[in-house]
This record gives structure tokens, C-alpha cells and sequence, in this order.
């Protein structure tokens, strides 16, 4: 099967083969699960701009994930690739289920991701995300989240201990979700608040991998996470 969409994503600045964006693993996750052939555009955070809107002449606020369609236009945002490509195959393996309350209960559990698990994963890994940038990228990813945390770097990651119990905490519901369907969060098969949430834990194992052990895999006194790290591994490349 042919390519024909490009997908831009954000990778580290010392090895350029880190991807680690959980909103780029949305679109990477919904690509791979809708068996879309794609190529990556490999861009750190220096080089995104001007790459984006060189390729796709409709952007001009550039940000990743972009995918590149087959007209040259770039479609911005997970979700919207996600809906895009849910519209153009329809007889491929569904993101969103048969209905549109099954739709919306993802998009509910996305933000509880987004809003509950998110913060204290950001605080966990921003330091190993600062150790991957080159020393150009690295001043740049510092003084942006200085600026926008209103902090100095060596407080932005917080209390530790703290934040393990945090995530911890708010994992609590995606554990008792995941132990009674036994699979995915939707069951047998996997959808978008699958992706969403493994997406969050490829961000948190590629930046901050002893964390990530600890404050997932070994959370719990079960393999309800190791499990379905397990089963998450089929959709990595």
C-alpha cells in the first residue's frame, strides 16, 4: 500500500529518535490502529516551525501532531486526525465505537487523563525531557517552561514523593476500569481512550523510565498495568 500522508512529530534534540509527545502518539496510535502507512517528519523544537509551514502552505501556526494529507494541506491535532481518519475509513478497525454516546464517553475519559494524570507525569518528566535537547533545544525547552510555569527550572518538577502519590491516586479509577474489563478500557478491543491514555504512558517511559516503573507498573499489587503495557507494545515502533 502506498504512503501518502506524512506525519510531523517532535523527537529529542541529542539522538533525534525519541518520540515522545503523547499528543503525536494519539495520532501515531489512531495511524497504526486504522493500518494507514505513513512516514514520520522528525523535528525537534527549534526546527518545528519553520519545517510545518514550509511543507503545509494552509498552517501557519504550526504545532505537532501535523499530518500531511495527499492535497499538501496539513491537519493539525490529534483528535482531528483521529476523526479524519475515522471518516475516510469506515470499514477499517472503529477509534470511537457504533455510537456517538460511545464517543463522547472517550472524549470524557481523554480529558480525565488530560486533567488528572497529565500534571503530575509533566512535573515527573521534565527534567529527563530538558537531559534529551541538545544544548540549543535545551535552552530553549528551559526558558519556555520557565515562562510559562513562572518558575525557576529546579522547582518545576516538584516534590517527587509527591507527586508518585498524586498520579497514584488518580490512577485509582483507570486500575479498577482496566481490572473489570480484563483488556482494554473498551474491552476486548482498543479505541481512543486506549490510545489516549497509553500514549500519556510512552511520554512518561521514554522521559522518565524509573518513574514510569514505579509509578505505574509497580503502582498496584496486581499485573493489571504490566499487562496492559504489555498489550500497548504491539501498537510501538
Amino acid at each position: 500500500m502506498a504512503i501518502t500522508f506524512k506525519l510531523f512529530e517532535l523527537v529529542d534534540g541529542k539522538t533525534r529518535s525519541i518520540s515522545f509527545s503523547p499528543a503525536v502518539w494519539r495520532a501515531k496510535f489512531a495511524l497504526m490502529h486504522k493500518k494507514v502507512p505513513y512516514e514520520t517528519v522528525p523535528l525537534t523544537f527549534l526546527e518545528l516551525p519553520s519545517a510545518i509551514t514550509a511543507a503545509c502552505l494552509n498552517i501557519d501556526t504550526p504545532t505537532v501532531p501535523t499530518l500531511q494529507l495527499e492535497n499538501g494541506d496539513g491537519l493539525r491535532d490529534s483528535f482531528a486526525i483521529a476523526e479524519y481518519l475515522e471518516e475516510k475509513y469506515p470499514d477499517r478497525p472503529s477509534l470511537f465505537g457504533k455510537s456517538q454516546g460511545e464517543k463522547n464517553l472517550q472524549r470524557f475519559f481523554e480529558s480525565y487523563v488530560q486533567s488528572k494524570l497529565h500534571p503530575s507525569i509533566q512535573r515527573m518528566v521534565f527534567q529527563g525531557m530538558y537531559e534529551m535537547q541538545d544544548s540549543e533545544n535545551a535552552h530553549y525547552f528551559r526558558s519556555s517552561r520557565e515562562k510559562s510555569s513562572g518558575r525557576p527550572h529546579k522547582e518545576i518538577a516538584g516534590d517527587r514523593a509527591a507527586n508518585l502519590k498524586e498520579l497514584k491516586e488518580n490512577l485509582g479509577l483507570v486500575h479498577k476500569a482496566l481490572l473489570e474489563t480484563g483488556g482494554w478500557i473498551l474491552g476486548d478491543q482498543p479505541g481512543w481512550a486506549d490510545f489516549v491514555l497509553a500514549s500519556s504512558f510512552v511520554w512518561f517511559s521514554s522521559c522518565a523510565p524509573k518513574e514510569f516503573q514505579e509509578g505505574v507498573l509497580e503502582a498496584f499489587d496486581d499485573k493489571v498495568f504490566p499487562n496492559y503495557w504489555d498489550k500497548v507494545q504491539q501498537y510501538i515502533k
